[in-house]
């Protein structure tokens, strides 16, 4: 799961429709949910998103995976994204993917969820005492 949730943000990052098909399980039971979206099922419609986002260059985004669950043939995977927009504005996003291992024993993204994550609150300075 990890390496495919590796080239999910590899994929994104240079525009690669190709490496972004392959990375999504071909199912009907696929899920994505952009942020502020609404979700869209199976491999199609998905990829049909991510043509039309790519399409316009992809994106610098890093991430870092907060939480790991696998269990069988899913595992599960808790990320913070940072994305920056091309107005020079960050966007902090918490993604939910959800793997399918598949029968080669390769993992396939099964699902996708992001939710922008509130601003974060600026650290208020101390008070200076004389």
């Amino acid at each position: 799961a990890d390496e495919a949730e590796a080239a999910f943000y590899a994929a994104f990052s240079s525009a690669d429709l190709e490496t972004m098909k392959r990375v999504w399980a071909d199912s009907a039971h696929a899920v994505c949910i952009h942020p502020m979206s609404a979700p869209l099922y199976g491999h199609a419609a998905i990829i049909e998103s991510w043509s039309a986002i790519l399409q316009r260059g992809g994106g610098r985004i890093s991430h870092q995976t907060l939480y790991r669950h696998v269990e069988g043939n899913l595992a599960v995977h808790g990320i913070e994204e940072r994305l920056l927009l091309p107005q020079g504005v960050e966007a902090r996003m918490h993604a939910t993917h959800v793997y399918l291992r598949d029968a080669a024993g390769g993992w396939q993204l099964l699902a996708h969820h992001a939710s922008p994550l509130p601003a974060q609150d600026k650290p208020k300075p101390e008070a200076v005492l004389h």
